[in-house]
């Protein structure tokens, strides 16, 4: 096991993380397992996301390969919200957007346990599985391209705006929506297809101001209602949420940049609400959607996801409907094997017996 710290990323593999930059919190460095590890019964193959509240692992249990999420200290009650809440919305129907909540006992349904704890190290550790997921995250894609197509973006956003309208018909917010939370693949079309990795608060809106906590999210994605608890929050700070994606990949940058300073300077300017504009004058209307979604005001923004999706679909064309991979059909292939193989032997006996005659 080995510590890294969540902010400059420093690892160290005895907890002591000195770090050169003034204001790194690296006393507050998270505990990680090695590639190789066992949890339980699951082998840990590699560190996949670090969230402030949990840590996600591409990992191994009885031959299938999972992601593995561990809550962080002090975020097991948020973990805990996020299983019950997923099982809840995949009961009926999986939405593609979602990942796949597997039974965290394998011998028990996920209804029984979408998730559970284990004491490694004298903590005790709770969990959650899922079923592995195509792709990385969408941090890691733009730090290789911080501007993807104006349409990648457009399709992206309409993408967890669907994902994201389903959790507020179920009466939760997400609040935490972040690069990290988000895990894209690209089919063969070239067309990304987003699953949302985390459902961040997960709580009902009449209880976020007991529920939320700082740590659940990094602080340039947080929306100023929630710094200090003050005003509204409700489906408008999602709404703020998922416009700082849209402006980041316009323009190329976060909106409030974060290296290297203190979270509390980053609160400061969130809460100013002062960001520059996204110097997008190749694009017509989409930088001003980007922009408004993300003011200082709650009530300037657009009042929810459903009303941000009209707006953008007045801008972007429908995300194109993934292909579906055709099954092999081996049983039909077997009866058809087996028909030709009849006429086949039926042609020689034929051929033998015209022969003979």
């Amino acid at each position: 096991m080995k510590y890294i710290c969540p902010k400059c990323k420093r690892v160290s593999v005895d907890g002591n993380i000195w770090c050169q930059e003034k204001f790194c919190p690296a006393e507050n460095s998270l505990e990680i397992f090695n590639n190789g590890e066992w949890f339980g019964n699951i082998e840990i193959i590699e560190v996949f996301s670090i969230l402030r509240s949990s840590i996600l692992y591409r990992a191994i249990r009885e031959g299938q390969n999972i992601i593995l999420k561990i809550a962080n200290e002090g975020c097991e009650e948020r973990l805990k919200r996020e299983a019950r809440l997923l099982s809840s919305l995949t009961d009926k129907s999986q939405h593609p957007m979602l990942p796949i909540l597997l039974s965290a006992h394998e011998q028990a349904s996920v209804k029984e346990f979408p998730y559970s704890k284990l004491v490694v190290n004298g903590k005790t550790r709770y969990y959650e599985i899922f079923d592995d997921v195509e792709g990385e995250t969408l941090r890691n894609l733009l730090i290789k391209n911080p501007q993807p197509w104006y349409k990648h973006v457009g399709w992206i956003v309409i993408s967890l705006c669907d994902v994201l309208l389903l959790i507020h018909q179920s009466n939760h917010l997400h609040l935490c929506i972040n690069p990290e939370t988000v895990i894209l693949r690209f089919d063969k079309e070239n067309i990304p297809r987003p699953v949302l990795i985390d459902l961040g608060i997960a709580d009902k809106a009449e209880n976020i101001q007991f529920s939320w906590d700082e740590r659940f999210t990094f602080p340039a994605y947080t929306a100023p209602e929630l710094i200090q608890m003050e005003g509204k929050v409700g489906a408008a700070t999602d709404v703020y949420g998922v416009g700082l994606l849209l402006y980041e990949m316009l323009a190329g940058q976060p909106a409030y940049p974060y290296e290297l300073r203190k979270d509390e300077e980053i609160y400061q300017a969130i809460q100013s609400g002062v960001f520059s504009q996204t110097g997008r004058t190749d694009l017509i209307n989409i930088p001003q959607i980007a922009e408004s979604t993300i003011q200082k005001d709650y009530d300037l923004r657009p009042k929810d996801i459903r009303t941000l999706v009209l707006k953008l679909m007045q801008n972007f064309s429908s995300v194109p409907k993934e292909k579906v991979k055709r099954k092999f059909n081996w049983q039909l292939f077997s009866i058809v094997i087996g028909v030709l193989l009849a006429i086949s032997l039926l042609l020689v006996l034929a051929l033998v017996i015209s022969e003979s005659t």
